[in-house]
């Protein structure tokens, strides 16, 4: 009995750490994902003030698993005039060598190749997680956001009536709606003067694929596939998966992953459900 119990910790330990991971059926060597964000200042200089944090996970052969192969951030000032360029960066020398478990890294992967209908996201949600985020506190936390925590407080507006309006942003209904209206996958959106990018590099041994999640796409999706360099702007993936299964990954503090939590979706909503109700235009 004891010796069938090791083997079967044996074998479990080595579906979680002990394989290589395949994509598009490819054998993944690296995974690199950069998360960068700057604003271009509009002085005299033409200066943009920037940070990027930059993780590697690589298959270490001799061991047979994935490690982080580098963790670092970069803090920079760019100016045009003169042209210029000043980085600082910081080693996470602590994080470096690290194993990271297969389930986490193949379930990202799976997410990355699989586009969802947005009739179709809310099977992809905790609703009973997400109703839990939504809380009358958490509303009038981004209701004066907006400087419209005001609306709660008019003269016309009854206790009964802003229990009505709480509890109606609870609805499932309500949040179906958010779901089928909110994500448009239909073109590419460009920002020139700020920049808030999540990029996914996937290396195997036969090529190179590059992820992207950006603003002002609500929670970054949906993702554009640019691993076809034929093609412009890249392919839209709507597939909340991704954003769940790449919080899960990256390490704590790792730059822009409140935007992709579920706080974020949770923020999103609560906004998107302030003008369905015409209190934020």
């Amino acid at each position: 009995m004891k010796n069938t119990l090791i083997l079967i910790l044996t074998f479990l330990s080595l579906s979680v750490f002990g394989q290589q991971l395949q994509f598009n059926g490819q054998l993944v060597d690296t995974i690199v994902i950069k998360s960068h964000k700057s604003v271009y200042q509009f002085d005299v200089n033409g200066t943009t003030k920037g940070k990027a944090d930059v993780i590697s996970l690589a298959f270490n052969c001799n061991q047979n698993y994935y490690i982080i192969d580098w963790f670092y951030r970069d803090k920079y000032k760019r100016t045009f005039r003169p042209d210029s360029i000043k980085i600082d960066t910081k080693i996470y020398k602590s994080e470096i060598g690290k194993e990271i478990s297969n389930e986490k890294i193949e379930s990202l992967l799976i997410s990355l190749l699989n586009n969802e209908n947005s009739n179709d996201l809310l099977k992809q949600i905790d609703t009973t997680e997400f109703k839990g985020l939504i809380t009358e506190k958490q509303i009038r936390k981004v209701a004066k956001w907006y400087d419209i925590d005001w609306e709660f407080k008019r003269r016309y507006s009854s206790k009964e009536e802003n229990i009505k309006f709480f509890k109606s942003c609870k609805s499932i209904d309500t949040l179906k709606i958010y779901l089928s209206e909110r994500f448009d996958s239909s073109g590419y959106v460009m920002v020139t003067d700020y920049s808030n990018t999540i990029n996914i590099w996937i290396s195997t041994d036969k090529a190179e694929y590059r992820f992207e999640g950006k603003y002002p796409n609500p929670v970054k999706q949906p993702w554009y596939n640019h691993s076809d360099t034929t093609q412009t702007f890249g392919q839209a993936i709507l597939n909340l998966e991704i954003n769940k299964n790449l919080y899960e990954l990256l390490p704590k503090d790792f730059l822009l992953k409140e935007t992709i939590s579920n706080e974020a979706l949770v923020n999103d909503y609560i906004t998107w459900y302030f003008e369905r109700r015409e209190m934020k235009y």
